[in-house]
């Protein structure tokens, strides 16, 4: 088997905490999307994994860290993946949960 982008990317993040820096989670998000669509059709357990680590570290961490200007990429990330659904026939978002969520709806969540 070759070893491509996306398991190159995965053994990497794997090795990591499981909770990150927001500038990490952004970081990995960034390397996400730069994916080859066919690699990550070759490959969707491992694309779906890279998904949840970040949503695991948003959960616990980003969603603290992060301000409105990062926001336009989490978000934006969310949104993403919800293209690819169609793209690749199988449900994406359902893996990032609460990164669709904006700074104002986490502030009405949960309260200071």
């Amino acid at each position: 088997m070759t070893t491509t982008a996306l398991s190159k990317l995965l053994a990497y993040w794997t090795a990591q905490p499981t909770v990150i820096p927001l500038q990490e989670e952004l970081r990995l998000i960034r390397a996400i999307r730069a994916l080859d669509i066919t690699d990550i059709a070759k490959d969707l357990a491992s694309f779906i994994s890279l998904i949840e680590i970040v949503q695991r570290s948003h959960a616990s961490n980003g969603i603290f860290e992060m301000t409105e200007a990062d926001e336009v990429h989490t978000v934006g990330f969310f949104q993403w993946l919800e293209s690819l659904e169609n793209k690749l026939g199988v449900p994406l978002a359902t893996h990032a949960d609460g990164l669709d969520l904006t700074c104002a709806e986490l502030a009405k969540r949960m309260p200071r």
